[in-house]
This record gives C-alpha cells, sequence and structure tokens, in this order.
C-alpha cells in the first residue's frame, strides 16, 4: 500500500487538510510490502482542485422524487408500495428505478450503516463505527410573512392571527437539521437562517403590518376598493360600474361614469404596483432559499393579493423555483372568510337602508360578487403552490393546524427516482404527474416537473469536471450502491471529531480485466458546507484496486468501507458525499445535515 503524507493545501478554497485518513479493509491485504503476484489495493490522497463548469448529461442521472400521500383528513398515508405508483413524464410512463418509504423521525434517508455484518474478514465490529443517529436530511424553511396586503384593524387582524400561530408552530418545527428564516414582503423585520428558536420566536413578534392601500381604495368616495378598480379598469366590467354608481353613498360623492373609471384606473395602477413588488418579494427569497443545500421550503401566509395580469411574472417565479428545488407552500391568512353585508361593513360610509322588502340590486351584486373577489385574492397564491409541487391551506380557520401541515415534512413520504431515458439535454421543461393506481380519496404531493439539462460541447465533458459538478450540487445519485454512516466523537479542545464511513458493494461494479486481475478505480470526496453554503472542509482519498479474482470473491461477499476524518468546531453542518467509479464513470452523491453540537 503507498499513501502520500503531508500533502499541501488547495489555493482554490480555504486551507484545508487533503490526507485520507484511513481505509478499513482486511488486514491481509493491506500489508506493509506486498510479495510480487500479490493483490493489490493502493491507496493514494490528492489536492481537491476543481476544474472547468461541467453540465451533467441527463442519461447519467436519476430524477429524484418526494411524494407524500395525505387522506381527506390531510394525514399522511403510510404503507405504499413502489406498486402502488405511476410516474408520468410528460404523458410518458417511466419504470420507477429506486423506491423506499421514509419517516420523518428518521430523517427520510434510508442509508445501510456500518456494522459487524457489513466488516470485511479480520476487522472487529468495534472498529466499524456505526451512525449513532439516523442522518438527518438539511432543511431550510423560509417563512414568508405578506406584511404589505395584510388586512389589520378593523377589517381583520390577519397578521395578529398569523403571527399568534406561527410562534406556537416554531417550538415544534426545530428538528434536528432543521434552519428557519423570517422573510417579509416589506422587507423589514427579517431574520436570516438559524437553529435558535428564540431568534425566529422574537423576530415573528416584532412584525407589523406596512399596509400601502386601503380596502376602501385611494379615495373614501366614490368607493373604489382593489378589487372594483380590477374589474372595472382591467375587465371593464360595466355591470360593477353602474354597482358603484348606486352605492348609498354621501349625496355629494360623484357619480359620473367618467370620475369613477378615472379613479378606478389610478386605483388599478397603485394596485398592480403593489402586487409586482409582493411578487418580486417572493422571488428575492425564492432566489437566496435556493442557493442553501438541502430541502428548500417557502411557506409564504398571505392574506392575498390581485395578481390578474402579473400571469407572466407568476410563471417566472414557478420556473426558478422548480430550478432551484423550492417548493413554495401558501397559507390563506383570512382563514375561513365572513365578511359583513353591505351597509353593516367597518368601512361603508352609509348604513343600508333594508326598508322597502326586496333588497336593491346593488346589494345582491356585492353578496355575488365575494366568491369571484376570494377566488381572485387568492389565485396567485394557488398558482404559485400548485406550480412547484405546494400545498395551498385555505378556507380553513385552524392557522394553527396550516403552519404544521405546511411547515414541517409529512410523518411518512415516499422517495423515488425514474431514468429520464431519451430525453434531449436542450433546456426544456418536462411536466411530471405521480398517479396512484388505487387512488381512492387520497391527494398526491410530488414536484410538477423538471428541467433537461443544456446541451453542451462533448469537449467539455471530463472526469474530473464531471466529479466537480456532482461535488457542486445538491441532487442525490444513485449510480453506485455506497452507503453513508458517521461518528461524531467527544469534544477535545473546542473541537469535534467527526468520521464519515462510506460503505461500498463492489459487486455492483464494473471492473476491467489486466491479465490475471480484476480493476477499477474508486475516488471519494467528502465536503463539509456551513449554513450559508460555504464550504470550510473538504478531502478527497482514491483507491486503486488490482485484485485476483479469490480476493474479489471475498471482498464482494462483505464489501469495503473507507473512512475519512475532520475535526471541526461545534456546529450544524451540511455533509456533501461524492462516490466516483472509473471504469464507467457512475457516480453516487448525497447531502445529509450533520450536528456536531
Amino acid at each position: 500500500m503507498h499513501q502520500s503524507q503531508g500533502l499541501s493545501t488547495t489555493p482554490l478554497w480555504r486551507r484545508f487538510s487533503l490526507q485520507l485518513a484511513a481505509l478499513l479493509l482486511s488486514p491481509a491485504i493491506l500489508c506493509a510490502q506486498q510479495p510480487p503476484g500479490s493483490d493489490e489495493i493502493r491507496v493514494s490522497s490528492q489536492p481537491y482542485v476543481p476544474q472547468a463548469p461541467y453540465t451533467l448529461r441527463v442519461e447519467t442521472k436519476l430524477v429524484d422524487m418526494v411524494v407524500a400521500v395525505r387522506d381527506a383528513h390531510g394525514h399522511a398515508v403510510p404503507g405504499l408500495t413502489r406498486d402502488n405508483f405511476q410516474i408520468y413524464d410528460e404523458g410518458k410512463e417511466r419504470a420507477i428505478s429506486t423506491f423506499s418509504e421514509d419517516t420523518a423521525a428518521s430523517g427520510g434517508i434510508s442509508q445501510p450503516a456500518a456494522s459487524a455484518a457489513l466488516a470485511p474478514p479480520g476487522i472487529a465490529p468495534g472498529d466499524v463505527p456505526a451512525a449513532k443517529e439516523p442522518i438527518q436530511p438539511a432543511r431550510f424553511l423560509a417563512l414568508f410573512f405578506d406584511d404589505v396586503n395584510a388586512k389589520d384593524g378593523l377589517a381583520g387582524g390577519d397578521l395578529g392571527r398569523t403571527q399568534a400561530a406561527a410562534k406556537r408552530f416554531v417550538k415544534d418545527a426545530f428538528q434536528p437539521g432543521v434552519r428557519i428564516g423570517i422573510f417579509t414582503a416589506s422587507g423589514k423585520q427579517t431574520l436570516d437562517f438559524t437553529i435558535d428558536a428564540s431568534q425566529v420566536t422574537e423576530a415573528i413578534a416584532a412584525l407589523k403590518p406596512h399596509i400601502r392601500m386601503s380596502e376602501n381604495g385611494l379615495l373614501p368616495c366614490p368607493k373604489i376598493t382593489p378589487f372594483r378598480a380590477f374589474k372595472i379598469a382591467h375587465d371593464r366590467d360595466r355591470e360593477t360600474l353602474r354597482i358603484v354608481q348606486m352605492e348609498p353613498i354621501d349625496p355629494g360623492c360623484p357619480r359620473g361614469v367618467d370620475t369613477i373609471v378615472s379613479q378606478a384606473e389610478d386605483t388599478w395602477r397603485r394596485v398592480k404596483e403593489i402586487s409586482l413588488d409582493t411578487l418580486v418579494s417572493i422571488s428575492r427569497v425564492v432566489d437566496y432559499l435556493g442557493k442553501m443545500p438541502g430541502t428548500r421550503v417557502l411557506l409564504m401566509a398571505s392574506s392575498g393579493f390581485i395578481g390578474g395580469s402579473l400571469e407572466q411574472q407568476q410563471e417566472g417565479i414557478i420556473e426558478q423555483a422548480v430550478h432551484a428545488g423550492v417548493v413554495i407552500n401558501a397559507l390563506d391568512a383570512k382563514a375561513l372568510y365572513v365578511e359583513e353585508m353591505p351597509g353593516a361593513r367597518p368601512g361603508d360610509t352609509r348604513p343600508l337602508d333594508r326598508r322597502g322588502g326586496t333588497p336593491p340590486t346593488y346589494l345582491v351584486h356585492e353578496s355575488m360578487a365575494l366568491g369571484d373577489r376570494l377566488t381572485i385574492v387568492n389565485a396567485a397564491m394557488a398558482d404559485l403552490a400548485q406550480g412547484t409541487g405546494g400545498v395551498f391551506f385555505h378556507n380553513n380557520n385552524d392557522l394553527n393546524a396550516g403552519f404544521h401541515q405546511l411547515g414541517l415534512p409529512p410523518a411518512v413520504t415516499y422517495r423515488m427516482s425514474f431514468s429520464p431515458v431519451g430525453v434531449i439535454a436542450d433546456g426544456s421543461y418536462h411536466k411530471l404527474k405521480v398517479k396512484l393506481v388505487h387512488s381512492g380519496s387520497y391527494s398526491v404531493e410530488a414536484r410538477p416537473g423538471y428541467f433537461a439539462p443544456e446541451k453542451t460541447a462533448a469537449a467539455t465533458e471530463t472526469p474530473q469536471s464531471k466529479l466537480d459538478k456532482a461535488v457542486m450540487a445538491s441532487d442525490t445519485l444513485t449510480g453506485i450502491p455506497a452507503g453513508l454512516s458517521m461518528q461524531v466523537g467527544k469534544p477535545s479542545a473546542g473541537q469535534r471529531t467527526l468520521s464519515v464511513i462510506v460503505h461500498l458493494d463492489i459487486s455492483k461494479l464494473a471492473f476491467s480485466t489486466l491479465n490475471d486481475r480484476k480493476t477499477q478505480q474508486i475516488t471519494f470526496v467528502t465536503a463539509l458546507l456551513d449554513a450559508q453554503g460555504k464550504m470550510v472542509a473538504v478531502k478527497e482519498g482514491r483507491m486503486d484496486l488490482a485484485l485476483k479474482q479469490v480476493t474479489y470473491d471475498q471482498l464482494a461477499q462483505t464489501g469495503v468501507n473507507a473512512k475519512l476524518s475532520f475535526e471541526m468546531a461545534p456546529g450544524i453542518y451540511n455533509l456533501r458525499e461524492v462516490v466516483e467509479e472509473a471504469v464507467q464513470g457512475n457516480l453516487s452523491s448525497s447531502t445529509n445535515s450533520v450536528d456536531l453540537r
């Protein structure tokens, strides 16, 4: 065995130590001196230096999906199997390549742990450390509060109720690997992603409304609400115009058509500006959240806003979120909305005179328009959620349940993937549909689609750049049968020791043949990233195998384990593990959360 020592650091990253810490194999194989004709397992290490950018071909990776199934009461449904699901890619059914049922308690990742059963001959069970706890995936939750379109004061108090429910939710939200950030439509009272529950609770309590337009519109007379402005100025609805003229208001209030239309157009321009600013704020949070390593969820709590004529901007956010792997869940802060009848509302200028029997035309119109108005102000939230594979929680007064359903991972999810065989690398969007063979009253939540990669020149495809791309990405690849386990040592001198063990099933790898040997080269890259996604430690190891058939048969039964160790300051990190084999160029990769506190 040959192992390099005291390697220099890599200038493109921070000052990292890059030697392979240890390799756990049979002592009979890793002897200090190998006689002529014996098997050869050579272990080396080298600086990890990223090369040119590389766009991974779609044929070499799986499209990974996490699917939640809920019953009519919103509860996650356990016990389903691969045969219960069908995946359609642009209407074409795809075979499910991998499948597992994951629970929130187990962290949502099923990884084979290194144990006595996996240890090679000659290694005691205690020499192969197993993970103390299931590996928890990093989860970034952005709580987005719409403090601009909120309805407060006499007209509602939506933001106050939302704050109360959010503070109760935070008590249950901080599970291992979870970081929460607070963001607002106004850009005020924000908090970056943190694991400190007290900071999050304080930030929620500090939220205040920054309402930019009254529900009554720009002027009290005539009363052109945002909804009426939309109907008159955007939809050119003559019935709404007529109702404004008929409404019981002060005698001195102008009722001319030109005056009403002009005020409606001014109001609609202002409403559209506010709605556009709201969408821009959402887009900024999606962009920031999309850079975080792990599961990314944006939970938007809003009383709703009119997004009519801004469909293109909404589609842009959906595309942006799908590209970044961000799911948008929306909570209607109005809850189960009940509005006073016209004439009894706080903003009405004159009470309704109901004497005379039959309600006036405007009363009937206002009552019928309520449903249309709620649909229009909720449409943007519903579209953003549906377009990103999220959930829209509405028509329900239990905001506590809403936050828990939208902010916590389902108790049971199903992780599955398929190979997009035949997909052209043209950057196009592919719609996905996950169906249950026997759906009953169940609902399915899954990503709505994926983007094929952009076509790249073959000259840019090099083994090193392919590895670089996988290290810097956040997706999951399963091209190599590799399991991951971790062990955290006791604190020493303010540092924690993290040992990362990769177990490799070589029986499922392709080998080349050279003379009487089966040859293969395995590269391991382990990187640790902080909460902002910055790489703070990285190591690369390489294993060269040249095995006789009898040794290969032995290791095919037991597998081999590679171990790399890090000395790290206490904290929560994301661990990115990439394994590559040289014969066919297959990769495995995963991102997991590590708690070193």
